[in-house]
C-alpha cells in the first residue's frame, strides 16, 4: 500500500507538482513522510522552475487570503463598536459633561490616527479629558499613557514633576519627554509648562468618539 502511494507521489513530483498538491491528491500522507519519499527525486531545471513558480503563486494567494480575512474581521469589529456607540449616544448626550468633553475632543483631540489622543498645555483641560474617558469611555486612569512636549529652554525646570503631581500619575505612565529645540534662551511665558499628550492604547474608544461625532452632526443637521 505504502509502496503504491510512494510511487504515485514520485510520479506527481516529476510532473512538477508541489508538496501541497501531492498531499491533496494522496490522502493520509504526512509532510514528513512525503519529504522522506521525495528527497532523492531528481528534477529537471524546468520542473524546478515550475514548482518554484507555483510555490510563489500559492504564497501570494495565501497572504492575500489572510489580508482579506483580517480586513473582514476589522470591518465587523468596527461595525460592532459603532453599533454600540449609537445605542449609548441618546442617553449620554443628555449629560452636559459628556457633550462638553466630546466637543473638546473634536476641537483638540487626535483625528489622524486610529487611537484616542489628546494634547494641551492647559493642565485643567487635560484633567477634564482624563475624567471624561474614565466616566464615559470606561477607561481606567492607570491605563492612560502620557508624554510631555516642551522646548529645551524649560528643561531645567522639571516640568514633568509638576504635571505628574497635578495628574497624580503612577510610575511608568509618563513616557520620556520630547524636547523641542528653540533659538530663544529666555522664556517668553513663565507660566508655560509644556504640552501634555494623553493617549489610550487600542482603537475602540477612538472609533466610539468618531461615531458619537457623526451622531452629533446628524442631530445638528450638519
Amino acid at each position: 500500500m505504502k509502496l503504491a502511494l510512494k510511487t504515485q507521489a514520485v510520479s506527481l513530483r516529476k510532473k512538477g507538482k508541489t508538496y501541497s498538491e501531492i498531499r491533496t491528491a494522496i490522502d493520509h500522507v504526512s509532510k514528513s513522510t512525503l519529504s522522506r519519499w521525495l528527497k532523492d527525486v531528481a528534477l529537471t531545471p524546468e520542473q524546478e522552475a515550475q514548482i518554484k513558480n507555483k510555490m510563489i503563486t500559492q504564497g501570494h494567494a495565501g497572504r492575500l487570503k489572510g489580508v482579506l480575512r483580517n480586513k473582514q474581521k476589522r470591518i465587523e469589529r468596527l461595525a460592532k463598536i459603532s453599533t454600540q456607540a449609537k445605542k449609548e449616544y441618546p442617553k449620554l448626550i443628555k449629560n452636559p459633561r459628556f457633550m462638553a468633553g466630546l466637543i473638546l475632543y473634536l476641537a483638540e483631540g487626535n483625528k489622524k490616527h486610529e487611537r484616542f489622543g489628546f494634547m494641551n498645555s492647559d493642565r485643567y483641560l487635560v484633567e477634564i479629558m482624563v475624567r471624561w474617558v474614565k466616566d464615559f469611555g470606561n477607561i481606567e486612569v492607570d491605563d492612560i499613557n502620557y508624554r510631555l512636549y516642551i522646548h529645551d529652554v524649560y528643561a531645567h525646570e522639571n516640568c514633568e514633576q509638576l504635571w505628574s503631581d497635578f495628574l497624580q500619575l503612577n510610575s511608568g505612565q509618563l513616557f520620556k519627554t520630547v524636547y523641542k529645540q528653540t533659538p530663544h534662551k529666555i522664556k517668553k511665558n513663565p507660566l508655560y509648562k509644556g504640552c501634555m499628550r494623553m493617549e489610550i492604547s487600542g482603537s475602540e474608544l477612538y472609533w466610539k468618539v468618531m461615531t458619537w461625532q457623526q451622531c452629533l452632526y446628524k442631530s445638528l443637521k450638519i
